[in-house]
């Protein structure tokens, strides 16, 4: 600790605050951490509820303040003398942590629910400098009572998993929901084996791709998207051993040494021992293996159980070879009784790994296209700077199944406005966007067909026959007559995308027919070209390069994607209720003293 610097003004004023509080008593006043660079207060809280096994009526804590204050962060931390030992919910893992600090690393979780939002209107927590620091030390005497009297999680609540402290950098990556629950209750193995699959290194990240039983019978295909289907990294062996429910000591604490994990499986009325013996055969190459500890989870506090959720573990490296237990053969039991008294011996500690469901129903929570969209298999005709923007938001949006049409390579004028970058000049642009769409997600599969449209192979023709929903972003006449002229063998819902001059305009035209109506397209569409031209007259079309072979369309960037967007809402809604006649939509640009105001929908 260091006293070199002197407390703010707003901090001094914020500490007078607490004196109103009368269960809280000032150890020490704001004092500069170097360590953490951050100002702290060492204090005791006094709170007037019954003593509870894990909760003192009377505990030790470091404030944790940032210098930005009333910005910045606030944490409350147990002091390492007379403070919390164990962990609770909504704190995190509450170790000893740095010795160079009086304070554990169990820091409270005081945030509102909302306080991801970021924005201070969105939260009741004050900014205050007069009051942010007693709203914290009020929540903070909050969250002691309730942890005192077993409240700190009430039923219907959403579900917080315990900490796992972390030993490495490793992220192992699973996809577990409420359909493949139901296929793991049909399976009565306790433990088998596992294969992981790297997707990256440094950081490494292995996914799982498929749950093996321990004789190596396929139990479990994980359905992941076309990259990682298709990566040729070899698969990595590993185990995994199912529990009954989470593996936690009261009040929420995992194990951290072997000793711990056997108890609480015994607690289970499970015998780790025996799952590990039976599975530990299958990795004794002298290389350290993961291994999968799986238990059922609700989605709410004392909710049904609806999914299974694996935890990551890194064993050691077990024995083989001629490591094995002193009066023993070399052979499995001897290999087997060296590894159960030294290598898991109680007190070695447990390398717990980071762990991730990348269930397409947790990755996609921040925003995400609705099912009857997400699921349709979707063509794009077009591959451009409006086609690679809808093509790129289609995608990330969890449509999953796309396939991209377009015989045309990036060249360099296209990077004003275009998703792929310079890695991709004078490449195809369709196989290109969908390499990188791919990469975008676990779950994409987008295809790239490096021809026009309706120049294919005759395997293409049958894929593309069943598509669902054909986006037309050309631009071009003679794409639709091949429109109206491909069998399509049914229904399809017809969606052409095109801008205008300088993307001030969007015109949006849907028909949901098993033919594309060109003539209707043409006799709804011409009024506004011939509008366009008007406005346009007199003036030249933009060049790149050198000749009269290169005028190029003009539009920035901003109306580009600005438009895919409107496209994209347009597609969206068009795929809920498909249009019962041809319907031509135009979105147009509003300025006001050549100020931009935004876009709206103009009558046709």
């Amino acid at each position: 600790m260091s006293d070199k610097r002197i407390p703010s003004t707003e901090l001094l004023a914020a500490r007078r605050t607490l004196d109103g509080i009368s269960c809280v008593k000032l150890l020490h006043d704001w004092t500069w951490s170097e360590q953490v660079a951050k100002w702290t207060l060492h204090c005791r809280i006094h709170i007037h509820s019954q003593p509870s096994p894990f909760i003192p009526q009377s505990t030790d804590w470091y404030v944790l303040v940032s210098p930005e204050y009333p910005w910045g962060d606030i944490g409350f931390y147990p002091a390492k003398e007379n403070g919390l030992i164990h962990t609770f919910p909504h704190q995190n893992f509450n170790s000893c942590g740095d010795s160079k600090v009086p304070w554990r690393k169990g820091k409270l979780c005081l945030d509102t629910s909302v306080h991801a939002l970021g924005r201070q209107g969105y939260h009741s927590e004050p900014y205050d400098y007069y009051w942010r620091l007693e709203w914290h030390f009020r929540r903070a005497i909050e969250w002691l009572v309730a942890a005192s009297e077993d409240k700190l999680v009430s039923p219907g609540e959403p579900l917080e998993l315990p900490y796992f402290p972390l030993r490495n950098f490793l992220t192992i990556a699973f996809s577990e929901s409420a359909e493949s629950f139901t296929q793991w209750q049909k399976i009565p193995d306790p433990v088998g084996l596992v294969h992981l699959v790297q997707l990256r290194k440094k950081p490494d990240v292995f996914f799982v791709k498929s749950f093996q039983s321990i004789r190596g019978k396929e139990l479990l295909r994980l359905m992941w998207g076309k990259e990682m289907n298709e990566l040729k990294n070899e698969s990595v062996l590993g185990i995994w051993i199912r529990l009954k429910k989470i593996p936690v000591f009261k009040p929420w604490q995992v194990p951290l040494i072997w000793k711990e994990l056997r108890e609480v499986c015994r607690e289970q009325e499970i015998n780790i021992n025996e799952q590990l013996k039976i599975a530990a055969k299958f990795i004794r190459d002298g290389k350290s293996h993961i291994a999968l500890i799986g238990f059922p989870i609700p989605a709410e506090i004392d909710g049904l159980l609806y999914q299974t959720h694996w935890q990551a573990l890194q064993l050691p490296i077990l024995s083989e070879g001629i490591k094995n237990a002193k009066g023993f053969r070399t052979n499995e039991e001897g290999y087997w009784q060296r590894d159960r008294t030294e290598i898991l011996r109680g007190d070695v500690n447990l390398v717990w790994v980071n762990s991730e469901n990348w269930h397409i129903s947790h990755i996609a929570t921040r925003g995400k296209l609705p099912e009857p969209l997400a699921s349709k298999k979707i063509l794009l005709l077009g591959a451009g700077a409006i086609g690679s923007a809808v093509a790129e938001m289609l995608s990330r949006g969890n449509a999953q199944k796309i396939t991209i049409l377009d015989s045309d390579t990036l060249e360099i004028g296209n990077l004003t406005r275009h998703t792929l970058s310079l890695h991709y000049l004078k490449v195809e642009k369709a196989t290109s966007i969908a390499a990188r769409l791919n990469s975008t997600s676990p779950y994409a599969t987008v295809v790239g067909i490096d021809r026009n449209f309706p120049q294919l192979e005759e395997t293409d023709k049958v894929d593309i026959q069943q598509s669902e929903i054909i986006l037309d972003c050309t631009g071009s006449d003679a794409v639709l007559y091949h429109l109206e002229h491909f069998l399509w063998g049914s229904r399809k819902l017809f969606i052409s995308i095109s801008l205008g001059i300088g993307g001030k305009r969007l015109f949006l035209f849907s028909a949901y027919s098993d033919s594309f109506p060109k003539a209707t397209f043409r006799a709804m569409l011409n009024p506004w070209l011939q509008k366009e031209l008007k406005e346009y007259e007199g003036q030249q079309l933009p060049r790149e390069g050198i000749g009269c072979w290169y005028p190029v369309f003009p539009a920035r960037i901003d109306d580009v994607w600005m438009m895919a967007s409107i496209a994209v809402k347009y597609i969206e809604s068009s795929s809920v209720l498909p249009p019962e006649k041809p319907n031509l939509a135009v979105f147009e640009q509003l300025y006001a003293n050549d100020t931009f105001v935004g876009v709206h929908q103009v009558d046709c």
